[in-house]
């Protein structure tokens, strides 16, 4: 039976195939164990996330308020909706936004980005697909800050506190700044709060996985599995099944280390030439002292917009270079 697609579970799903996953498969033992149904959901859809700053000068605030709520969100933190300009305040500001600070375990970050258009944008794609929360994203000519969504489709979304701007979500075109604009911008560099994904000495850690693929489109393979201290990876496995549970696509590895990246798949695993239907994108971790972690997750494939999860570990990897950022350099904007 197919999982609904907001409650993604670690689970065996019995399959016909003899092929050597399929057979790892048929012989784990493992207990179900239900994520956070906020991992599952599309933040595109505005369950209350935003809101227009209180006052001129604190659009920098604001915008940071509305990433930590949606990361709160993220987290299956039931007080998300505590997270608010006022409450962050304390933390964040001293007559501007601070380029480094802590709020409720989340530690937020500060980085600059490339002045070449091409590889500014190239930069902005990476990091909101590392950070479905959003990134901060300032522009000083302005000066004005907004909190840039998610890239979908081709398109940079945000939401603008500014109150002339409309309220939500919106394409950046109809905002306050420009990507051409933007120089700087802030980011959650790490997450005590985050669903931890493990099973005794294996970890899933920043794991992507596919909620709707468009019809010809791609997704990138990202994420890290790891083992405990005196363990090594003996195999790592993906594979995305069909209907039937019969696997259409496939990837292996024995890695033999403790940490390695699922990017290894990406050429593999060709989401982009799936047909419209529904499938389950499945991984695998065995180390070598015989202990098994599977995840599966079911997503479908259709005419509308991408959508993708990213499964969080408790130790906040989603992290970046602070770059040549100056601590004591702080922002305040439109």
């Amino acid at each position: 039976m197919k999982a609904e697609r907001m409650s993604q579970t670690w689970n065996v799903r019995r399959t016909g195939s003899g092929k050597k996953l399929m057979a790892l498969v048929l012989s784990l033992v493992l207990m179900a164990v239900m994520l956070p149904g906020a991992l599952a959901v599309d933040l595109n859809v505005d369950a209350g996330f935003y809101f227009k700053q209180s006052r001129g000068g604190t659009c920098t605030l604001a915008s940071a308020a509305m990433m930590l709520r949606r990361r709160a969100f993220l987290d299956g933190l039931t007080d998300w909706t505590d997270v608010t300009e006022n409450s962050v305040r304390g933390s964040a500001w001293a007559g501007g936004l601070s380029h480094s600070f802590d709020y409720n375990a989340m530690q937020v970050g500060y980085s600059t980005l490339p002045s070449n258009n091409e590889a500014k944008k190239a930069v902005l794609i990476q990091l909101l697909a590392e950070h479905p929360e959003g990134i901060v994203l300032y522009d000083r000519r302005q000066p004005h800050a907004v909190l840039l969504t998610d890239y979908t489709d081709g398109v940079f979304y945000c939401s603008d506190p500014a109150g002339s701007v409309s309220s939500g979500r919106v394409p950046i075109s109809a905002a306050s700044i420009s990507i051409a604009g933007a120089s700087c911008y802030w980011y959650i560099s790490s997450d005590h709060n985050s669903a931890v994904a493990t099973l005794d000495s294996l970890r899933l850690e920043g794991m992507r996985y596919p909620v709707n693929i468009r019809t010809g489109k791609g997704m990138s393979v990202s994420g890290t599995a790891a083992s405990a201290s005196g363990a090594v990876l003996s195999s790592v496995e993906a594979a995305i099944l069909d209907a039937n549970d019969q696997p259409v696509q496939s990837a292996e590895a024995s890695p033999n280390v403790s940490s390695w990246s699922l990017k290894n798949f990406d050429s593999q695993l060709r989401f982009g030439e799936l047909p419209e239907g529904s499938y389950t994108y499945m991984v695998v971790l065995t180390d070598s002292n015989g202990q098994t972690l599977c995840f599966m997750s079911d997503f479908t494939v259709s005419g509308s917009a991408s959508s993708t999860a990213t499964l969080l570990d408790g130790a906040g990897p989603l992290r970046h270079e602070a770059g040549s950022a100056r601590s004591g350099d702080r922002r305040g904007g439109g």
